[in-house]
């Protein structure tokens, strides 16, 4: 008879249960280290909390960033707005509006491209404007000038000796002379006289503080022929001087700004006041560090400590402070230390 067959199962063995064996196996030592389940846990907070905290500064700033942007495109619309206005007035006469419209122009957008320039067209037509004479007392009429009788040529051979001594009124006188009774006698030539003239008299009028009719000669050049780099940067600095001035009072960074760039090139410019640029920018520097001061002192009552230590120490930096401020600048510094700004 043959043995029965045993096929060996396929499902894994279950131990025996073994009281002793579990009790054995689940009892851990006193000295092993315990699971590291919660500082995974608190690593994971951690990190959100992290990361939270640095999209909330991304956030910020980018809100931040684009309120700058959104101030910076209102600036600049605002700016192009009144600037189309300037022109407006200065069309319609209103030569003084246009100049304050022009000086706020660049308030908002010192480096509009094409302020500057107006706000010098717009300070000869104030300086031009009818309006601006009344309250005079009894205005004489201009006497009309008596008309030059002669020929063309006795006119235009008289030219060279009025050149020579530098009469280039007298010059561009005769060539009005010759322009309005012979329109047509020698027109090149007529042409390159009235461009000598006019940039020699433009020149010679920055230079003696006509800086607003001197530019205006040499605009009236520069449509017969380009203006050379020299000549083009006396107007400039000129043009410079001017806009400077019209921030004289009102807004002394930008009277800084605009006087720095002349007192290096041309110390010694000036206009009918005969206070030479590097002065200007001298004075201007000094009233732009006392308000400096002011605006420290205004912080200061704020308790805005740190900024208040910030800007005071900026005014120093230009000119020294007086005993007094360098204590409130002490008592700023210490406050910042010790509050921050409240």
């Amino acid at each position: 008879m043959s043995e029965p067959e045993f096929t060996e199962e396929t499902t894994p063995n279950t131990p025996v249960s073994d009281p002793a064996a579990t009790q054995k196996v689940s009892a851990a030592p006193a000295g092993a280290p315990r699971p590291r389940r919660w500082t995974w846990i608190l690593g994971g907070l951690g990190l959100l909390l992290l990361l939270g905290g640095l999209g909330a500064l991304v956030g910020y700033q980018t809100a931040l960033m684009a309120r700058q942007n959104e101030q910076t495109l209102q600036s600049a619309v605002e700016a192009h707005y009144q600037y189309e206005l300037a022109l407006s007035d200065l069309q319609q006469g209103a030569c003084a509006r246009a100049k304050e419209r022009l000086i706020y122009v660049i308030e908002l957008m010192a480096d509009h491209p094409a302020a500057q320039s107006a706000l010098v067209e717009a300070s000869i037509c104030e300086q031009s404007d009818p309006m601006a004479s009344i309250g005079d007392t009894a205005a004489e009429p201009e006497a009309e000038p008596t008309p030059d009788l002669r020929g063309a040529d006795t006119i235009f051979n008289e030219l060279p000796s009025r050149m020579s001594a530098n009469d280039w009124s007298g010059t561009l006188t005769s060539l009005d002379t010759l322009r309005r009774n012979f329109a047509d006698y020698k027109p090149i030539e007529v042409d390159g006289l009235y461009y000598v003239a006019l940039r020699q008299r433009g020149v010679a009028r920055i230079l003696s503080g006509e800086l607003e009719p001197g530019i205006f000669d040499l605009n009236r050049a520069e449509q017969i022929g380009p203006l050379d780099n020299e000549v083009s940067n006396y107007r400039q600095w000129a043009i410079w001087y001017l806009v400077g001035s019209s921030f004289w009072e009102i807004d002394w960074p930008q009277a800084v700004q605009y006087f720095s760039y002349v007192k290096d090139a041309a110390p010694s410019l000036h206009d009918l006041s005969f206070i030479s640029a590097l002065d200007r920018y001298n004075t201007a520097l000094v009233r732009s560090a006392e308000e400096m001061v002011d605006e420290a002192m205004r912080l200061g009552v704020q308790k805005q400590w740190c900024s208040a230590e910030e800007r005071i120490y900026e005014a120093n930096a230009i000119t020294p402070l007086t005993p007094e401020q360098q204590a409130e600048a002490d008592r700023f510094s210490q406050n910042c230390l010790e509050h921050g700004n409240e």
